[in-house]
């Protein structure tokens, strides 16, 4: 009888199998999450996604709407405020758990004044827009730094909200040189929080039935516990894949939207200069 089938003698089992990182495993080793659970990756943050908000932008700029106007555009930038808004509360407290006190001023300010875009004049738009943007690249800075995962995690929550803001702002007041670099920035950041929030607590298992097929699969724990498993592979052909389980147990982070948003900022066409 396989393990896949019998999931309530599966400690017995591995209780008589030598796997990769040791012997028997814990119960919940034996069963590998649902295809529901183990895709549970949610792109939003704060109920929102905010890199689809950014390629709006960039979007209507590629095509030539131009920085300042342009219906699509326009609405666009709307769409960012109204998300900023709304998400106003949950934005800021993520940002008072911030260590920096400057990148936690800046990204609260940023958050706070993003209502009041439209109200600017043209003046005062353009250098709230590029103070809006120094903070993206301070946030962006202090990130690179930064070695604790819960730290990591929530700056990274940070980066698609504050990025927004950066590219509704300069869009709006007609600062098109450079968003292609700011867009790379944001790519970067994301790049960080991927690159370290990914699990280094991971085991591969191995379970051989007599008269079956070994059985092979990976097991992770993200630093906040969570598990993540990956799909069991049966026979010596094939290796089970580590990055499942890494992805499955980090699916409750700012990791997931990290992964989520890079190859959709890598692909978003570059703006019409």
């Amino acid at each position: 009888m396989s393990r896949r089938h019998l999931g309530g003698l599966v400690a017995a089992c591995l209780a008589v199998t030598v796997g990769v990182a040791g012997l028997a495993g814990p119960a919940q080793a034996a069963r590998p999450r649902t295809e529901a659970e183990a895709q549970s990756v949610q792109a939003a943050v704060f109920g929102f996604d905010w890199v689809s908000l950014v390629v709006a932008v960039v979007g209507a700029l590629s095509s030539g709407g131009g920085g300042g106007g342009g219906s699509a555009l326009d609405e666009a930038v709307r769409q960012i405020v109204a998300a900023v808004e709304q998400a106003k509360n949950e934005i800021i407290a993520h940002t008072d758990a911030v260590a920096a006190a400057d990148v936690q001023a800046c990204v609260r300010s940023a958050t706070i004044e993003a209502a009041n875009m439209e109200a600017f004049p043209p003046p005062v738009l353009i250098l709230w827009a590029q103070e809006a943007t120094s903070c993206a690249e301070l946030a962006t800075s202090y990130l690179g730094a930064l070695v604790t995962p819960a730290a990591v995690d929530n700056v990274g929550s940070l980066v698609g909200p504050i990025f927004a803001v950066v590219f509704a702002a300069r869009a709006k007041a007609g600062l098109v040189n450079g968003l292609d670099l700011i867009l790379q920035d944001e790519i970067r950041a994301y790049e960080a929080v991927v690159a370290k929030l990914t699990p280094t607590d991971c085991r591969k298992w191995r379970a051989k039935e007599p008269g079956y097929p070994v059985e092979k699969w990976w097991e992770c724990h993200a630093y906040n516990g969570d598990l993540g498993v990956s799909d069991v592979v049966v026979g010596n052909l094939r290796e089970p894949d580590r990055a499942q389980a890494e992805d499955r147990a980090t699916r409750n982070t700012s990791r997931a939207v990290a992964k989520d948003a890079l190859p959709r900022l890598r692909e978003a066409p570059l703006p019409v200069m």
